[in-house]
């Protein structure tokens, strides 16, 4: 088969791999679609721990072999890729925190994934879809149940404020699931113009660019004291040391950037949030119990009833072939985009 395959840090090959069968208690998804996830990009970019690797985790397709153990019911369920594959018996897992498992591994970053005509899953980790849904949509919702997992985490209520930084692809699902869920009002930050457009498009009420505009300053003038709820989905450290002034007393903030292991913050963003009591959240994935969780049943619901918006996501479609190009332009800042769309079957 063909694969997109990461040889090394900014190597990405387009070529042929072992087409691979289902093994025990597995079963082999026909890929119809993948999203490029910001991860993806950051493993090219900035390196991976192994190498070669096919990435890709937000993937749809078609079942279309089995191996022993497996249900023959499932050939030709249309499916997504739960990319989590947990051990299920550590003490973790026991509690229902999949994503603190003690040897967890991940499809697409620890083992092969979706960047292929076929991937290899346990039984666990597909995630069986109506077969009206769209497989595009089908791509796009792993990155919709971490948004919904960040509501989660924060305690979100209807008719509370929220503040977001950041509305790249996994803001502007926070966007669409706070409209959704109810907020009262939903205030976003972006330097990009385009991403605040999109923003307001799906839900935002009142969009910051902070080339233009003093965010905090900004926040405090429209909402007092500001948010219940501030969502940090940039992993800039100076964007980090905001939530705290745009959080009201007592309100909470999650936090969901990658943010580079070699800044620091100042002591004074804790002093701030030990003045202000503020409770602050990590999030790492996207999981809850029974896994996969409600996040992913969430998504489904949404989807079928036409609330979450997957197309205003998609800025860009390209075939599987195209991947080291677009992973090239991608490195070098040559492509301006939200959420990318891959598909296997195009020459």
């Amino acid at each position: 088969m063909k694969a997109a395959v990461l040889e090394n840090k900014g190597a990405l090959t387009y070529k042929d791999v072992p087409t691979p069968e289902a093994g025990p208690g597995h079963v082999r998804l026909k890929v119809k679609a993948i999203s490029i996830c910001g991860s993806d990009i950051k493993r090219f970019v900035d390196g991976h721990r192994m190498y070669p690797l096919i990435l890709g985790h937000e993937t749809s397709g078609v079942i279309d072999s089995i191996g022993s153990g497996v249900a023959e019911s499932y050939i030709g369920k249309h499916a997504a890729i739960i990319p989590l594959v947990p051990c299920f018996e550590c003490e973790q897992c026991q509690r229902g925190y999949y994503s603190a498992c003690h040897s967890y591994s991940f499809i697409g970053s620890r083992q092969s994934g979706g960047f292929a005509e076929y991937v290899d899953l346990p039984e666990r980790n597909v995630f069986i879809l109506p077969d009206e849904l769209p497989f595009e949509h089908a791509a796009l919702i792993e990155p919709s149940t971490v948004a919904r997992h960040m509501l989660t985490l924060g305690d979100f209520k209807s008719g509370q404020t929220v503040v977001v930084f950041g509305v790249g692809s996994i803001g502007l699902m926070l966007v669409q699931w706070l409209r959704i869920l109810g907020a009262q009002k939903i205030v976003v930050s972006d330097l990009l113009e385009d991403n605040l457009k999109i923003a307001a498009k799906v839900g935002a009420h009142i969009t910051l660019n902070p080339s233009k505009v003093d965010v905090i300053k900004e926040v405090q003038r429209r909402i007092g004291d500001g948010a219940d709820l501030t969502l940090e989905a940039t992993g800039v450290p100076q964007v980090l040391e905001q939530t705290i002034s745009v959080t009201r007393p007592r309100g909470k903030i999650v936090l969901a950037g990658n943010q580079p292991l070699d800044k620091s913050l100042p002591l004074t963003f804790i002093e701030n949030m030990m003045r202000k009591e503020i409770s602050l959240n990590g999030c790492f994935m996207s999981y809850s119990a029974p896994f996969p969780g409600h996040e992913w049943t969430d998504t489904i619901t949404a989807l079928l009833d036409g609330s979450l918006d997957m197309d205003t996501m998609i800025s860009h479609r390209y075939s599987l072939s195209k991947a080291p190009e677009v992973f090239g332009k991608i490195g070098a800042h040559q492509l301006v985009h939200q959420k990318i769309m891959l598909n296997p079957e195009e020459a």
